[in-house]
């Protein structure tokens, strides 16, 4: 009788050390996982995933365009800075320059305008980008009529502001998408129509 009571003490106790070693926690790190001998022999803590800051950085582009046209060519050079707020917003500014002149048989010009802008731009989505510009051109030019009873020389000078409602389509560095001159006037602006599409450029 007493050995069977000392038998089952015995077992007892060895089924307990046991349990104990297999369920054992270590209480000091909130990151443990008990991982028994029989599903792996080495004891491993649960890893934390560490999200990185948004690193705001510069980035550079901007415009560039060549055409011909009627005896007529234009050239615009637009380079512009970036400055990535977050991933969504983004401040710039730049330069503009634009070339343009022609000739036909009753009349010739020829005119350079140039200033620089400062503009915004919001994207809601990776692929969308809202904009806002404000761009002011400071153009110079000379005309005139090749009838012999009208030889002289029209030259002219302006200021011209121009603020530009736009949307584009962004894929990895480049964007295209189309904008509004909401100010403008067709006998000061050096565009054609207040809608202008417009291509950029991130490196």
């Amino acid at each position: 009788m007493l050995q069977r009571f000392y038998f089952t003490i015995c077992f007892s106790l060895l089924f307990y050390a046991a349990v104990a070693q297999e369920t054992e926690v270590i209480e000091n790190n909130p990151n443990y996982q008990f991982q028994s001998e029989k599903q792996q022999e080495t004891q491993k803590t649960a890893p934390q995933k560490k999200v990185a800051p948004y690193q705001k950085s510069w980035s550079f582009g901007g415009n560039i365009g060549l055409s011909f046209w009627n005896s007529g060519t234009d050239i615009l050079l637009a380079p512009k800075a970036y400055y990535h707020v977050s991933p969504m917003f983004m401040t710039g500014f730049g330069v503009t320059y634009i070339y343009s002149s022609a000739e036909d048989d009753f009349a010739k010009y020829s005119q350079n305008s140039f200033g620089a802008s400062v503009m915004g731009a919001f994207r809601p989505i990776p692929y969308l980008q809202l904009s806002a510009e404000y761009e002011g051109l400071q153009t110079n030019g000379n005309s005139n009529f090749k009838f012999p009873a009208d030889r002289e020389e029209n030259n002219y000078s302006y200021w011209n502001n121009a603020i530009y409602l736009g949307a584009s389509f962004v894929s990895r560095n480049v964007s295209f998408g189309v904008r509004y001159d909401v100010l403008y006037d067709s006998t000061r602006s050096v565009y054609s129509s207040a809608w202008s599409p417009v291509i950029g450029f991130y490196f």
